[in-house]
């Protein structure tokens, strides 16, 4: 056995899923493992399922919605106060896991060296695709899922090293928290776990992928699909981990391939037919309003990404080169699909 695992769900509005989700995350094969339960001040009520019907997790709420990073950090917080936590994992309320999944997350971290373990995560609604199996990076800030939307099997069934994974189903190391601190709470949703992984690269720790560690995903279940506010987060979002993460011949690097991104993303929004829920400013299409904004802010923010750029010294032990090599190991182009924009 390798230590306790202390699995972190965090809830919004999930009453159509959160009883599934702590159901099949309380009946795991892992013989050490504790569930805390995160209530972001869910309006649906959701979070009393929870606190009724499941007395063997740990059920902690919040006055008000958090959103993704600093929710999960309460939670974090509450899982790294257990001493005997060695390894805290990550869970969205609209997923179900399988009974094996924490065994098979765990496995791949008895290797020191492994700071973060990416679970295979499948469509609830077509579990023979791929949501995510890791993280990929891209040149100009984003990230993108490993295997979006690619049929399950072949590669996705073999064990693999990753950048990163998605925060939806992660397992991270107690040691990795300790050195480079939790989920950045400036990011509020999208990102937050990409922008860990870089931190935790930049300290010498490796990422893997365990395919056995499967989850059922509803994708986009809290926010929507076409979210103008999902939009916002990941473009503001995109910008500050560009900044804060990569080497500065990298960063000056990125330019052309954000005006790349920058035609390419316009271009389809303006494509697009505005959806309810769309906000607009001035004349400007619904759609192409929050990627604007978001970039706006990005750039007004520049000055606290270069401010946590420096602190980031204190643990960094790989160099400019050694990055280089991750681009090639780990890079994708612009296109495909972002990370918070998907």
């Amino acid at each position: 056995m390798a230590g306790r695992a202390c699995v972190v769900v965090l809830n919004w509005n999930g009453r159509a899923y959160i009883r599934d989700c702590v159901r099949s995350a309380l009946a795991q094969t892992y013989p050490d493992f504790r569930v805390v339960v995160v209530d972001n001040g869910s309006p649906d009520r959701s979070g009393e399922i929870v606190r009724d019907e499941f007395p063997e997790a740990t059920y902690l709420p919040l006055p008000e919605n958090l959103h993704f990073a600093r929710g999960s950090n309460a939670g974090i917080e509450v899982a790294l106060r257990d001493p005997e936590c060695t390894f805290v994992v990550t869970l969205n309320n609209d997923t179900k896991v399988e009974p094996d999944w924490l065994t098979e997350l765990v496995r791949p971290a008895t290797d020191p060296r492994v700071g973060i373990v990416a679970s295979k995560l499948v469509f609830m609604d077509r579990p023979t695709v791929i949501n995510s199996a890791g993280i990929c990076i891209a040149r100009d800030g984003s990230g993108l899922d490993r295997g979006w939307n690619a049929r399950d099997g072949g590669p996705f069934d073999v064990p693999a090293d990753v950048f990163g994974a998605s925060a939806g189903a992660a397992l991270y190391r107690r040691e990795v928290f300790a050195k480079v601190g939790l989920f950045d709470a400036d990011f509020v949703a999208y990102y937050e776990d990409l922008d860990l992984a870089w931190r935790a690269r930049l300290a010498g720790w490796e990422a893997r992928y365990a395919p056995a560690s499967v989850v059922h995903h509803k994708y986009s279940a809290s926010s929507g699909p076409r979210s103008p506010w999902k939009t916002y987060q990941g473009e503001r979002n995109r910008i500050w981990n560009l900044v804060q993460n990569y080497p500065w011949r990298h960063v000056a690097a990125g330019i052309p391939w954000n005006a790349a991104r920058l035609g390419v993303a316009l271009a389809r929004r303006l494509a697009r037919r505005p959806h309810p829920g769309d906000v607009s400013a001035g004349d400007a299409p619904p759609s192409v309003a929050p990627f604007l904004r978001g970039r706006i802010d990005g750039y007004a923010g520049l000055r606290r990404a270069i401010a946590k750029r420096r602190s980031r010294d204190a643990y960094r032990v790989v160099d400019a080169s050694t990055v280089a090599g991750w681009f090639r190991t780990y890079g994708v182009g612009i296109s495909g699909m972002p990370a918070g924009e998907k």
